[in-house]
């Protein structure tokens, strides 16, 4: 590597006792770190720490430099921060600069255990990531059907609203669709596709108010055919829809749903149905629980009243 040493210059001449001294200047190289910047949490699996560097020695920490587990969702600073994760774990990334849509995955693999020469202080064994160098690694442009960082930033706001809690035994889950409204009835065909065929019980909640009040609604589902049920108190809107109990007790399935209306139903379908497709080419890292809290947001984005009210 080629050394690069300080350059000197005359800058002026000063009398000192009757003396002309000349003054130099040397430019010495800067040593520094690229400016600070935030980066999203897209997915996350596994247990990941952060910890900042430069507090101790080589190879030690203290409870003090240790930071509570990453989260989805979470926006981290850059600047001597390393992340820690466990074998089989895997991270992916962004920066929260607007309308930047790169994703930068960090798998967990045994070969990358070893550690990383700019995270010295670490926890444990595991695999590093230094998020002043999150760019060094190739970054995999993103779209689910809008600005992957639009989708991004709605998320983030409120992780809590999107991120889908994991089933509790289920094999199979209800799916997130568009539904057409259409003669008072609704067709949840496309929320059962998943699904094995029955009896089912259903129960539907608007996302921006109260509940609909109603009774379960029984869903008589079989593969390829429509599973229609009264559309009672239902606008067009985004809802929330849950297997229940034929009594109304809670089941271990539910989806969002964007109810339509059937002149809109083709072309909102299908642009729901174009960003699934687009969401099987993020990165293998990603969380099946974090695409499809991103999907949730798309399909919120694709209507354009509030649930449970009529349109103008």
């Amino acid at each position: 590597m080629k050394a690069h040493f300080p350059r000197c210059f005359s800058m002026a001449g000063l009398r000192i006792g009757g003396t002309l001294l000349a003054v130099y200047a040397c430019a010495a190289p800067l040593v520094s770190r690229p400016p600070q910047q935030q980066v999203v949490v897209v997915s996350v699996s596994g247990e990941w720490t952060q910890v900042r560097q430069g507090q101790n020695a080589p190879g030690k920490t203290t409870t003090a430099s240790l930071q509570n587990p990453i989260r989805f969702g979470q926006t981290l600073n850059t600047g001597a921060i390393c992340l820690f994760g466990s074998e089989r774990s895997s991270i992916v990334l962004k920066y929260s600069t607007p309308n930047e849509d790169k994703l930068y995955p960090f798998p967990c693999e045994k070969t990358d255990l070893a550690g990383s020469p700019t995270c010295l202080v670490r926890p444990r064994s595991g695999c590093a990531v230094d998020l002043d160098h999150v760019r060094d690694k190739k970054g995999i442009m993103a779209t689910i059907g809008a600005s992957f960082s639009a989708l991004m930033s709605t998320v983030t706001a409120q992780p809590d609203k999107y991120m889908v809690a994991a089933s509790r035994g289920a094999d199979s889950e209800l799916a997130d669709a568009v539904i057409s409204l259409d003669s008072g009835q609704i067709d949840l065909q496309a929320v059962f596709r998943e699904m094995d065929p029955g009896v089912y019980y259903v129960e539907m909640t608007p996302l921006s108010s109260a509940s609909l009040q109603a009774p379960p609604s029984r869903v008589n589902f079989a593969k390829g055919q429509s599973a229609p049920i009264a559309a009672r108190g239902v606008q067009p809107g985004i809802y929330k829809l849950a297997l229940v109990t034929e009594k109304g007790e809670p089941g271990d399935s539910d989806c969002w749903i964007l109810v339509v209306a059937s002149p809109e139903y083709p072309q909102t379908s299908a642009a729901f149905a174009h960003a699934v497709s687009e969401s099987a080419k993020l990165p293998e890292e990603m969380d099946a629980g974090a695409t499809r809290a991103l999907l949730r947001a798309y399909l919120e984005s694709l209507g354009d009243t509030k649930a449970g009210a009529s349109r103008p």
